[in-house]
């Protein structure tokens, strides 16, 4: 069961104790969405909509400013693209509670040929890793290497 704590922790890095506390209605909703997947929904449709319900939350909640203040206390402007990103962050709890199975290793698998995602790939390299070969969970420590900042991916990949 993910929290709506959970939720928070994920995104307030990205959005600052203050938005993300000013946002928690918006957190329980999400953390609502998350619990309501089934692998019989597309993965794309629940990032979609994660992605739109933060940036309508956070483009309201800033004016349209889209002006963070961050824990350090410096201001930046959010991206439209870190929405996505944020939404994607917030995929890794659910498919962390996917039985490691060859039916939900084939789902992420198949989600992972067309979306760019670190938390699918995560969840392959880390959870999934006993039903992968040496040759796979290297390909995918590659490709996070190659296409993720190491701040993204140090903390899980060897």
């Amino acid at each position: 069961m993910i929290s709506q704590a959970q939720v928070m922790m994920v995104l307030e890095p990205w959005l600052g104790a203050r938005l993300t506390q000013a946002l928690m209605p918006m957190m329980a909703d999400i953390a609502s969405r998350l619990n309501a997947y089934s692998p019989r929904q597309e993965i794309s449709a629940l990032a979609q909509e994660i992605d739109s319900l933060l940036f309508r939350a956070v483009h309201q909640a800033t004016r349209g400013q889209m002006l963070i203040q961050l824990p350090e206390g410096d201001w930046v402007r959010i991206r439209v693209e870190d929405f996505s990103v944020m939404a994607d962050e917030l995929l890794l709890p659910v498919f962390e509670e996917f039985p490691v199975d060859s039916a939900h290793l084939n789902l992420l698998r198949s989600y992972s040929m067309g979306h760019a995602s670190l938390s699918v790939l995560r969840a392959l390299y880390t959870r999934f890793a006993p039903l992968q070969a040496d040759a796979e969970l290297d390909a995918i420590a590659s490709v996070a290497k190659n296409c993720y900042p190491p701040f993204r991916w140090r903390q899980w990949l060897r």
